[in-house]
């Protein structure tokens, strides 16, 4: 046998549900036998997959509790080969998972979804944020409709129908969870990273749109063009001016090139959100 037939044997055994013997493998000194020395590596191999999925969804884990838990996780393990280089992107599928295994108790895809993107919102790229100067020496520099404002990497947003959020904080402070609930009306989790520290809120419609807005590259013309007719009953000038001045604080806001196309900062750039996160 060649090292590319053994590669492939010892990745078959890895990834197949039970693990099979193989004559290449001799028993060992100790009285293991092939199947038992091979069952270390199918078995260490499952628990590492697993070990990730707790540390990256560890609300999720703690809402399930440990058995429930460890039987989706091994299932998605069974399903999902890991196939990225970085280990920390293994848990991408599994909030979707979830939604499909559990779809009776949607908050359980909702709380996943929001784990993965605060984790995410950690691991993120790193950028240099605007500040209240920057954006005066642009609008300095740049007629001030035409200016494009740059998301930073980190962010994303994420819709929720139930209230999750309660869930979330209930257990962050080690408190029983409430009760599921079904929300009157859907909210919008700004997720993003701010220094060294993932942080959230929620949005209030209006703040969502423009968001949304930014993250497609619109000028800031075109973004309150798009506000006014979709908000006729609120000063947009001051509103925009008001969530202007929290972004910039909030450090949601990257410094970028204002002579760069909108196609190309939308390529650089899609604000991981822009995708509203629907799992439903």
């Amino acid at each position: 046998m060649n090292l590319k037939d053994l590669q492939t044997s010892f990745q078959h055994i890895l990834l197949d549900a039970d693990c099979i013997d193989a004559d290449w493998v001799r028993e060992s000194a100790r009285g293991l036998s092939s199947q038992d020395r091979l069952g270390i590596y199918h078995n260490a191999y499952r628990m590492r997959l697993i070990d990730v999925l707790l540390d990256t969804f560890e609300h999720t884990a703690v809402y399930l509790g440990d058995d429930w838990f460890h039987q989706l996780a091994a299932a998605y393990v069974q399903s999902h080969h890991s196939t990225y280089n970085n280990i920390g992107l293994y848990g991408r599928k599994f909030p979707r998972f979830l939604a499909e295994q559990v779809a009776d108790d949607k908050e359980v895809s909702e709380l996943a979804l929001m784990d993965w993107k605060l984790r995410r919102a950690f691991d993120g790229a790193n950028s240099a944020v605007m500040t209240h100067d920057d954006l005066l020496q642009h609008l300095a520099a740049v007629e001030s409709g035409g200016i494009r404002l740059q998301p930073v990497p980190t962010l994303s947003i994420s819709t929720q129908r139930f209230n999750t959020l309660d869930i979330w904080h209930a257990i962050s402070q080690d408190q029983q969870p409430p009760v599921v609930e079904r929300l009157r009306q859907t909210i919008d989790i700004l997720i993003w990273r701010k220094g060294h520290s993932p942080h959230f809120r929620s949005l209030a419609k209006m703040e969502s749109a423009a968001i949304a807005l930014v993250c497609s590259g619109d000028t800031l013309e075109v973004i309150g063009a798009a506000l006014e007719q979709d908000f006729p009953d609120v000063d947009v000038a001051t509103e925009f001016g008001v969530m202007l001045h929290r972004w910039l604080d909030d450090e949601i806001i990257s410094i970028a090139p204002q002579n760069v196309d909108a196609d190309a900062r939308l390529h650089g750039n899609r604000c991981q959100s822009t995708i509203h996160t629907n799992l439903h």
